[in-house]
């Protein structure tokens, strides 16, 4: 079944997803049992991960062994509030569950 925007329902797992990520701007929703900050070196490689966001982190959610995810943003230009972000792309608000 689609939503009104033309995407996919997302189903939450209420026994292993503890965050949504909403894309503000399309309404995308990224469940995940994790979420994590990585900070990116002068060279745009990946280096420390962080349970803070600051501006020049990406979101990664669902961050797995061997480098995988579920859904990582471009870096973070601005925090808006607490749990509200805009990215060099778009603007997420994270839901703790």
């Amino acid at each position: 079944m689609k939503n009104k925007i033309n995407q996919p329902e997302v189903f939450i797992d209420l026994e292993k997803d503890n965050y949504v990520l909403t894309r503000l701007d399309d309404g995308k929703q990224i469940p995940a049992s994790v979420v994590k900050f990585i900070e990116w070196n002068e060279n745009g490689v990946g280096g420390s991960v962080h349970n803070e966001p600051a501006v020049g982190r990406s979101i990664i959610a669902d961050p797995m062994i061997g480098g995988n995810y579920r859904w990582m943003t471009t870096v973070i230009t601005e925090i808006i509030s607490e749990n509200e972000f805009k990215t060099k792309n778009s603007t997420y608000k994270l839901h703790k569950l």
